[in-house]
């Protein structure tokens, strides 16, 4: 890593079902990497917490704690929460279950539909993916009002699947009053926007949100962000996470944060 504060609080362990190496294989590639902290987030998926993540969680949870601390990294232990609004009370359960150090609020898949992942767009409609577009924002919108969570993971995801796998563009700016409303909600409560990474060395060709919607958030106000990965292997741990913090300079920010304890601590762009 470039940068002396190089950190990475979006990725996934074998404890998530699409995760393939263990907690102590992925804290040590952390080390490998110079990284100056290392959040571990796997899965939560809300909509189906009783059948499948109450028992993840508490596994995620456990490999965790018993995973010894390496010298020279900072090891936060995280979550990421998909669709909490889906179910609600299972999502508090989960957030309030353990000692979390951070928590993201993701949304795959909107009520009754699929993951953005199993969708066949190049098959769909153009105003028919808009309206799930227009979905998305709102969904999110509650999201943020309940606003359990600590960081907006990857927002634009459905971009990564629409316009990265399936080569639909979409413009966004039919939805910038809505992206607007996203931003002014995340500032208001005081959550912060990721930067996703993942987008870099897939299809899309940019994180996730890019630079031009990063600089409309700080425009807006906006001034918390965190980085990450969204590796689900130890070879893409800390991939994008250079160019994220330069990307932000770009947008204008001066800083960036890592949770501990559920509370921002503050890191320059070094």
């Amino acid at each position: 890593m470039t940068h002396t504060f190089a950190s990475d609080c979006h990725n996934h362990s074998d404890r998530s079902p699409d995760g393939k190496d263990t907690v102590p294989a992925m804290l040590a590639r952390a080390k490998e990497l110079g990284l100056y902290a290392y959040t571990l987030t796997d899965h939560c998926e809300c909509n189906a917490y009783r059948q499948e993540y109450c028992a993840r969680t508490r596994a995620a949870w456990m490999a965790m704690c018993i995973t010894r601390p390496v010298e020279g990294v900072r090891f936060y232990r995280g979550l990421e929460l998909g669709q909490p609004m889906q179910d609600l009370p299972g999502a508090e359960e989960a957030v309030a279950r353990f000692h979390y150090d951070f928590i993201i609020g993701s949304l795959h898949n909107l009520r009754g539909e699929k993951d953005f992942y199993y969708m066949e767009a190049a098959a769909m409609p153009l105003e028919h993916l808009h309206t799930l577009l227009a979905r998305y924002w709102d969904e999110l919108l509650e999201m943020i009002d309940w606003g359990g969570f600590d960081s907006l993971g990857h927002l634009t995801y459905p971009l990564r699947y629409i316009q990265g796998e399936h080569g639909v563009f979409m413009d966004l700016e039919r939805h910038a009053g809505k992206i607007q409303e996203v931003f002014s909600a995340l500032v208001e409560k005081g959550i912060a926007l990721e930067v996703n990474t993942s987008g870099l060395r897939q299809g899309l060709g940019e994180t996730m949100p890019g630079l031009e919607l990063l600089k409309r958030y700080y425009a807006q106000g906006g001034r918390l962000v965190t980085l990450g990965s969204d590796a689900h292997c130890t070879e893409d741990l800390g991939k994008g996470i250079d160019q994220g913090l330069e990307l932000l300079k770009a947008a204008g920010f001066r800083e960036f944060a890592v949770y501990e304890k559920r509370k921002p601590v503050l890191l320059p762009l070094e």
